[in-house]
């Protein structure tokens, strides 16, 4: 058998040393506000450095006759070279801050490029659907686990994201909190108001455009347009006691909420309609001649049938929500967008991390889970 190359795993292979290599991997501020000087991963730890070069070396060369083997360790060697690099980052900010307590470390493009092309990489090994994709899963775990350990012991107290977090630590769990609520609520909103619109849609044709034409007027209108339109009717919503004792007015969270929550109802109200649509008609009539009512129907048949579909609709408006919850801070919504606007406001690319990145985490995680949700649904239907 004539043996191939993997080109992806070659490239983001090839891209992650470039970026170790050529690009600068961190700034050393001398503290917040004065800028600071750049440096490669080899002027900062020296000859150590070559262990990382003949890591992503060994993931170049096993791009040769990719199997399922090779895609394992190539989806664990590379966030184990990771976990090194941020330890040695770690390390030599610890000791250059010995004489500069003030001083703090950001990451720069070779960080975030090597970051990257890990981030495909282990993606990749994943897609490949190695018998033993398992023991990729434990390394993510096991790798996470000592970050969270370095995390704990102060391994990482001079990165400038760790700086900034100590400084705003308070503010930054309420947010975090707020977020949660603004993205979790309105999906949650959005699946009780869209799914029966979706059900509806697919019980009576002549309803469908009814249905879904708005929903998609709604998707289509942005954000800071539906924040001002919210605002009168809001404003005026809060005069009355209950909405009042709420907290409902035209800022804060009640236009955030509304807003995100409209935005959910196409990708779940879409989603429901087509998953009751792709249900074989012959299984219903099936159910039917074995004396089932309609209500019987759709508990035992209908909805069980379509729920992968709904779960994906689901998965979709969790993902954009999240994103879009950033926008709540405009409107003095909260949530994790504040640290992501007064980050842009102050010139702060580390305080705008502070927001980003738990965004990106949640993200990730969510969307992983439901599609693993999806997919074990939809095994158990064949």
């Amino acid at each position: 058998m004539k043996k191939k190359l993997d080109y992806p795993n070659l490239v983001y292979s090839f891209l992650a040393l470039m970026s170790l290599l050529l690009l600068n991997i961190s700034e050393v501020k001398p503290n917040r506000i004065a800028p600071g000087e750049k440096f490669r991963l080899f002027e900062l730890t020296g000859l150590p450095m070559m262990v990382f070069v003949m890591g992503f070396l060994v993931l170049m060369l096993i791009s040769y006759d990719f199997s399922e083997k090779k895609a394992v360790v190539s989806g664990i060697l590379s966030p184990i070279l990771f976990t090194g690099i941020l330890f040695m980052l770690g390390r030599v900010s610890i000791d250059l801050a010995k004489d500069a307590p003030t001083m703090r470390l950001s990451f720069s493009a070779g960080f975030y490029g090597m970051l990257l092309m890990v981030y495909l990489l282990i993606g990749h090994g994943l897609s490949k659907k190695p018998r033993r994709q398992y023991l990729i899963y434990m390394g993510l775990v096991l790798c996470g686990v000592v970050i969270a350990f370095l995390l704990s012991s102060g391994q990482f107290q001079v990165f400038s994201i760790m700086k900034e977090f100590e400084n705003k630590k308070a503010q930054f769990f309420t947010s975090f909190t707020e977020h949660l609520f603004l993205s979790m609520g309105s999906v949650l909103a959005g699946m009780i108001i869209a799914v029966p619109l979706g059900y509806l849609a697919y019980r009576r044709k002549k309803l469908e455009s009814f249905v879904m034409v708005p929903l998609s007027i709604l998707e289509t209108i942005p954000s800071l347009s539906l924040f001002g339109v919210l605002l009168v009717p809001l404003a005026a919503l809060g005069r009355l006691p209950f909405f009042k004792a709420l907290g409902v007015s035209g800022i804060g969270w009640a236009p955030a909420f509304v807003a995100l929550t409209l935005y959910t109802l196409l990708p779940i109200g879409r989603n429901t309609l087509v998953g009751f649509s792709t249900v074989d008609q012959s299984v219903i009539e099936a159910a039917k001649g074995m004396g089932m009512n309609r209500s019987e129907i759709f508990r035992r048949i209908l909805f069980p049938l379509a729920l992968p579909i709904i779960l994906t609709g689901l998965r979709i408006a969790m993902v954009q929500t999240l994103g879009g919850a950033v926008l709540a801070g405009l409107v003095g919504g909260g949530g994790l967008g504040s640290f992501v606007f007064l980050g842009l406001a102050e010139g702060s690319p580390d305080l705008v991390l502070l927001g980003v990145i738990p965004i990106v985490v949640m993200t990730l995680t969510l969307d992983s889970t439901l599609k693993g949700l999806v997919k074990r649904l939809r095994r158990d239907e064949l």
